[in-house]
Order: C-alpha cells, then sequence, then structure tokens
C-alpha cells in the first residue's frame, strides 16, 4: 500500500491580546516506499495544532476519488460530546481538493451534515404533532423549519447542494389565510408575537432566489411571484414609512432583544416594532429587487436603497438600527449580517468592512458588546455570518477580511467536530462559564446556516460559484491564507473550478483588543430625568455610569461630555436621549419629552366616549374598556378636538396579555384612521400593540401621525389589521393564542392620546 502522510503543523497562536495568528505554512512527507495494495486504496494523515489543541485528520481515498475521513479534536467538547468523528464522501456529493486535508475534510463534514439535517419529518412542540416535509431541519437541537435559517442557509449553500430539499423547506414556509387565497410568507413566532415587531420574513426571497438560479423549479417560481407580492403589498401597508422610505421591525436574526438592543426595550417591544434595522431593510430591498426580476414592474426598489443608504451610513461603518420614533438616529451598535449584506446588496460602501472589527477568533455578531447580558448574539462569532463577511469581503476585493473569516470557519468547525452554532468571542470556546452571564447559551452542532455558511465561503467566496438558468459557473480567486493551494478544485456535479494564482487585492482590517473589558464592552445605557417650566427644560442623569454623556435633541447631536443638571430651551415639544462612552459608546438610552407645563400639549379620549361595535364593557385588569374585543368587525370610534394646530401623533394605551413578550404570534394590529367634519381622510396607519406579558399590564401603542387644525373636530376610528395568526400556517399552532381556525387579534384598548409636536 502507498502510505502518504500529510504532516500539517499549522499553529494558530491567538490569545486574549487580540495579536494576529502566526501560521506556520504545512510541511508535506511523502513516503513511496510502499507499493499500493489490491483495495488501491490511499492513506493520508494530518495534525493541526491550534493553540493548546489539536485536531488529527486521517483519510482513506479508494480508486473512485472518494475519502472516508476520521478526524480526532483535544478540544473541550460542548456537553461532552465526542471528541472523534466519522464519515464518508459519497458518490454525487460535492467534492473539494483544496490541497490541504484539514480543509477537505471540513467541507466534506459540511455536506455530511446537511444529509444528517435532511428529515421526512419535522416537529416543533409550539405545534403539537409531526409535520410530514421532505425537508432540512435547523440542527441538531433544532427540528423545525423557520423562515431566515432556511432562506439565508440556502442563499449560502443549500440551493446548489440539494436544491428539491431547499425548495419544499422554503414552500413550507408560505401560507394562505385562514379563510383562504392571498399566499404570503410566514413570520415565524417572535418578539412581542411576531409580525410587525419583526418583518424579515422578506429574507425569504433570497432562499428562493438561490434555487431558481441554479434550477428550473416551475411551483417555486409561481409560488414566489405570488408570496412575494402579497407580502410586499401587506408589508408596505402595516411597516413601511412613507416619510423616511424605510420598513419598520426589528433587525434580522439578531431576534432575541435583551442581547441587542438597550435594556430598556426589553419589557417595551413597541419600540422595537417602531426602530428600522439595516440588515431587515436590505432583506426588503432583496424582496423588492425579486418581485421586479420575476414580474418586469417597478416595486421601488431603488428608491429603498438611496434611503437605507442615507439612514445608516455614518461615513466610516454602517448602523444597526434606528431606534424609535421619539429617537429617529441611528445608535452606535453596528452588526456583521448587516454590515455583510449591505456590501453585496448596495455595493456603494466596501470600505465598511474593512472598519467593522475583527477579534482573534473571528468577527463577533455586534459590535460593541453589551455589559451585564449573557452570550449569545452578545459576544459570539455566529459561522453563517462569518461567512456572509467572507462572500462580502470577496465582493469588496478585501482579502484580508477574506482570509479572517475563514481562518475563524476553519477553526471553529476542525475543534468542535461540527459547524456549531456559535462561539463565544474573546476565547473561541463553545462554552465559557461566566456566572449567569455564561454560554452561549444554547450552541447546537451542525447548525444549517453553519454547515451552509462554510460551503458558501468555500464555493462562493474562493471558487465564485454562481448560477444562472441552471447553468454553474465560477471565478476562481486564491485566498492569502494556508488553506487553499494553488491547483485546488471544487467539484459540484459537471462543474469543475480549479484555483490559480489570482488573488483579490490585499485589503486590510480593523482589530479589536479583549483586555482591558472597556475595550470590547460598551458603556450601560443611561437614564434620563426631566423637569420643565414654560420653555425651560432641565435634565438630570439617574445614575453615575463614570462615563462621558453627550446629548440628543430630536435625534440630533446637541451637547457633550455634558455635567449635570443640563438645561436647554424648548419652545416646542422636545424629545431628548443620551449616549454614555467608556472606551465605547452605550445604547441610548430611553427618549425623555418635554410636552409643556402638565402636559398641556397631550390630550387624550378616555374608553368612557368610545362609540364601541363588539366587544363588552369592562373595568377589569384596572382600566376601563371593552373587553373581548378585537374581531375583524369590530370598532371603536371617539371625537378629538385638537388644541394646537401642526403636526401630531396619536397614540393608544392598550393592554394585551395574549402572549409574554418574547414569543406568539398574536401582536395585537389595528388600523386607525382620523377624518375630518366634512368626512375626509386626513390621516391613517398601523396600531402595533405587542404582547405585554399580562393583560393588566397597560402600555403605550406605536404612534400614527397626523396634521391637523386647531378647533375642528376629527373622528379617529380604529378598526381590524392583521397578525400572523390569520395564517393557515398557525391553524395547528398550540404555543399560545392563535391557532385554530379563526385569527386572534384581541386588545383592550382603555385611551386615545393626541400628542402635540409643532
Amino acid at each position: 500500500m502507498r502510505v502518504r502522510r500529510l504532516l500539517a503543523y499549522v499553529i494558530l497562536i491567538a490569545g486574549l491580546n487580540g495579536c494576529d495568528a502566526g501560521n506556520d505554512d504545512p510541511i508535506l512527507d511523502d513516503d513511496d516506499s510502499s507499493d499500493d495494495d489490491d483495495s488501491g486504496t490511499e492513506e493520508l494523515v494530518g495534525n493541526w495544532v491550534f493553540g493548546e489543541d489539536s485536531v488529527v485528520v486521517e483519510a482513506t481515498e479508494t480508486r473512485s476519488g472518494l475519502r472516508t475521513y476520521s478526524l480526532h479534536s483535544t478540544h473541550p467538547m460542548r456537553e461532552g460530546g465526542p471528541s472523534e468523528r466519522t464519515f464518508s464522501e459519497q458518490s454525487g456529493d460535492p467534492v473539494l481538493r483544496s490541497g490541504v486535508l484539514l480543509t477537505d475534510a471540513l467541507f466534506a463534514m459540511a455536506v455530511e451534515e446537511a444529509r444528517l439535517n435532511s428529515v421526512s419529518e419535522i416537529s416543533d412542540a409550539a405545534f403539537g404533532s409531526a409535520v410530514p416535509c421532505e425537508c432540512y431541519k435547523t440542527g441538531e437541537l433544532w427540528n423545525w423549519v423557520w423562515t431566515r435559517d432556511i432562506a439565508y442557509a440556502t442563499e449560502l449553500g443549500l440551493a446548489w447542494l440539494d436544491p428539491q430539499r431547499a425548495a419544499n423547506s422554503l414552500l413550507f414556509k408560505l401560507s394562505e389565510l385562514k379563510s383562504g387565497g392571498e399566499l404570503q410568507i410566514v413570520q415565524d413566532t417572535g418578539t412581542g408575537g411576531s409580525w410587525p415587531v419583526s418583518t424579515d420574513r422578506v429574507a425569504w426571497a433570497r432562499g428562493a432566489m438561490a434555487v431558481l438560479r441554479y434550477t428550473d423549479h416551475p411551483k417555486l417560481r409561481s409560488a414566489a411571484l405570488e408570496a412575494m407580492t402579497n407580502t410586499a403589498i401587506m408589508d408596505r401597508r402595516y411597516a413601511f414609512d412613507s416619510r423616511d422610505g424605510l420598513y419598520r421591525g426589528e433587525t434580522s436574526f439578531l431576534d432575541w432583544r435583551e442581547q441587542t438592543y438597550p435594556s430598556w426595550m426589553a419589557d417595551n417591544v413597541v419600540h422595537i416594532g417602531m426602530s428600522k434595522a439595516l440588515s431587515t431593510n436590505i432583506d426588503h430591498l432583496f424582496l423588492l429587487r425579486s418581485l421586479e426580476k420575476l414580474s418586469g414592474e417597478d416595486w421601488g426598489a431603488e428608491e429603498l436603497a438611496a434611503a437605507i443608504d442615507d439612514a445608516f451610513w455614518d461615513g466610516s461603518s454602517y448602523r444597526s438600527y434606528l431606534t424609535t420614533e421619539l429617537d429617529p438616529r441611528p445608535s452606535h451598535q453596528q452588526d456583521l449580517l448587516a454590515t455583510s449584506l449591505a456590501v453585496l446588496d448596495l455595493g456603494t460602501h466596501p470600505e465598511a468592512l474593512t472598519s467593522y472589527p475583527q477579534g482573534p477568533f473571528g468577527p463577533p455578531v455586534i459590535w460593541p458588546q453589551q455589559q451585564l447580558t449573557p452570550i449569545y448574539h452578545n459576544r459570539a462569532v455566529w459561522p453563517f455570518v462569518t461567512a456572509y463577511s467572507v462572500l462580502a469581503a470577496r465582493a469588496a476585493d478585501n482579502r484580508a477580511v477574506l482570509d479572517a473569516g475563514l481562518d475563524s470557519l476553519i477553526r471553529g468547525a476542525a475543534l468542535n467536530l461540527s459547524h456549531m452554532e456559535n462561539l463565544e468571542v474573546a476565547t473561541g470556546a463553545n462554552h465559557l462559564e461566566d456566572g449567569e452571564f455564561s454560554g452561549p447559551v444554547v450552541n447546537s452542532r451542525r447548525q444549517l446556516w453553519s454547515v451552509a455558511g462554510f460551503l458558501g465561503a468555500v464555493a462562493h467566496g474562493v471558487f465564485g460559484l454562481d448560477g444562472e438558468q441552471g447553468a454553474m459557473s465560477g471565478l476562481p480567486l486564491l485566498p492569502g491564507g494556508q488553506w487553499f493551494l494553488p491547483g485546488g478544485s471544487l467539484r459540484v456535479g459537471d462543474t469543475v473550478l480549479e484555483l490559480g494564482d489570482e488573488q483579490l487585492a490585499p485589503g486590510s482590517m480593523t482589530r479589536f483588543e479583549t483586555e482591558p473589558w472597556t475595550a470590547l464592552f460598551g458603556a450601560r445605557s443611561p437614564g434620563l430625568g426631566l423637569e420643565g417650566s414654560g420653555a425651560n427644560v432641565t435634565l438630570t442623569v439617574e445614575a453615575d455610569l463614570g462615563a462621558d454623556i453627550d446629548i440628543y435633541r430630536d435625534g440630533e447631536l446637541v451637547a457633550t461630555d455634558v455635567l449635570f443638571p443640563w438645561g436647554d430651551t424648548s419652545n416646542s415639544t422636545s424629545c431628548y436621549t443620551a449616549t454614555a462612552t467608556l472606551s465605547l459608546p452605550s445604547q441610548p438610552s430611553p427618549p425623555v419629552c418635554w410636552w409643556g407645563d402638565d402636559y398641556q400639549r397631550i390630550q387624550s379620549v378616555q374608553a368612557g366616549s368610545f362609540d364601541a361595535q363588539g366587544g363588552v364593557w369592562s373595568s377589569e385588569h384596572g382600566r376601563d374598556h371593552y373587553g373581548n374585543w378585537g374581531a375583524p368587525s369590530h370598532s371603536l370610534n371617539m371625537q378629538i378636538t385638537p388644541q394646537h394646530s401642526g403636526d401630531h401623533l396619536l397614540q393608544v394605551v392598550y393592554g394585551n396579555g395574549a402572549g409574554g413578550v418574547d414569543t406568539g404570534i398574536t401582536a395585537a394590529v389595528k388600523w386607525l384612521t382620523v377624518h375630518d367634519a366634512g368626512g375626509q381622510l386626513v390621516a391613517e396607519g398601523p396600531l402595533l400593540m405587542p404582547h405585554r406579558g399580562d393583560w393588566a399590564n397597560w402600555g403605550d401603542s406605536n404612534f400614527v401621525p397626523a396634521t391637523l387644525t386647531v378647533g375642528q373636530t376629527y373622528t379617529v376610528g380604529i378598526s381590524d389589521g392583521r397578525n400572523m395568526s390569520y395564517l393557515a400556517h398557525y391553524i395547528d399552532y398550540v404555543g399560545g393564542r392563535g391557532g385554530g381556525q379563526q385569527p386572534s387579534n384581541d386588545v383592550n384598548i382603555a385611551e386615545v392620546k393626541l400628542l402635540f409636536l409643532r
């Protein structure tokens, strides 16, 4: 037997000091003293050292060219998992021959893990019985199909790995109404009762369009056009803000509010529903562009693209989100998925990748990290997001960022013998003990989008694999690191791509330190107190954070390094927020507004003055209201006479105990109209009233803007809207209200408020 021993000692020393990894070149030792045996097999062995851990790869290659790999890792495994693993390439699999045995093995492991995630039925406790579906499940710990997960995973790699199974999974996330018709994309359960607090269901278009590039799938094409059309119409009505041309809704994928939003939003998620996220807006842009391609009609995509760039680019980086209606400025937070998608889909600021901070074990999904917050999205590297940064680096002609992404993906998969859900950012560990902040809180093996991310980083990021009308092509570019060698090849179906010497430009990136802790964490959000008399306003800070504090008025910076108390003069309504900075800035404080002496710029109409259709008068839960109200035929009407002329905001005080603030499908959504005395419509918009966990927990809705005239009497009407419980997808839902044949959109409304701005 001919034995070839590949002694590849790759030393990756990347500690908490954030220094560049030192990488020795692989050493190849050929031993030709033995003859082939009758089996025609060849054995290959390699050892890679990452800091204090090592990974050994043994492979047996048959005359057919396929290999069986055995991997052993000394790294501590998550929850005591096995430290050895064996798997085989199968006929018809995509096959990588990079010139580096470990890279080939991890690519084959991704193909194998996609196979393990290929199932004939899926299940989730929130849906009762298992559902037959030749689909991809989401990971070892996640047995369902979720819209954003399958969308990103399909775009990254599943579209060409198994287009039919990917299409099945995507089609599962489409639904007609319970009453029939109006096919649209499903928003999964989520923050405050799901859509439209979250609106990133539009990411689905990424997966669908990817499949259609690699195969002709008439069913998916037809369904995509119908579902995307109806989704775009519905989101335009309920989530679009014509004032700035952006869509509202939570950051895509970063959907655990305590992890990535200010702490004051954790139990008051209506502000998340009023925020505008870069990632989610780019997904809306992708859907509109896809509709334009499929239909040949203008859906306003380029106007949205311009609005996104104008709102989120700060001159050196992309900001993650605009905070809320009363604080419309961009937060100081960045997030890597949004930045990567912006580079890929906008193409206007490739330098955004250069400025996004990279750690010793990969790029964190948010920057900076949040204090006193467990590890999950916070303080974490997510391989699928890293993979998107690799694709963006290729588009931005930045080899430094591409190489760093490949280093991170290969290290994480090799040491853990799986494509993990996430890793702690400062140590690269699959679990870091840090008391109540330990984590990652959840970390599934063979997480589907991590699996697909590795496939995509190799196939798209390195070999430039692309599809058009079912035909594959590629433009290989040799990375600068040690994981790919000239002459390396990738075979997908009948397409074979080979690496030459052509490379991206060297590029550059920003490194962050992990010590002291202030180099990694932002300051804590300050709290503001507000007092005033006449036009004089005084702000106080509620806690000494030992930080410099800046003040914003109506979204504009008005004072830096403030000493408190701080005074201002305001002849109209003004809303103030603050940001604290140690080494890095905090999330914004909650806005505080000066509504005049004794709140004279706020008028209200109590429930006793409502003209109600439907519901039953009730004084339960601490406020007068109409209970059991909210069916499609129900409505509320009331009159209001403004005391000022000009711009106003309408808002209701509501109770929604239909579910907890972290999940569900019954965010209450209604439609508010304002008619003048002649019956002319002068303003309208959606009313969003997310879950508050308990019916006795009263809070404020979002705002509907209106320009009104003093002394005129207007009729304000509230009628039914839509939420996800209207979709047939949720007939079998048992995780809370909204299942069954009828939708659930009940809400208690105790008061309508009219707030004068200017």
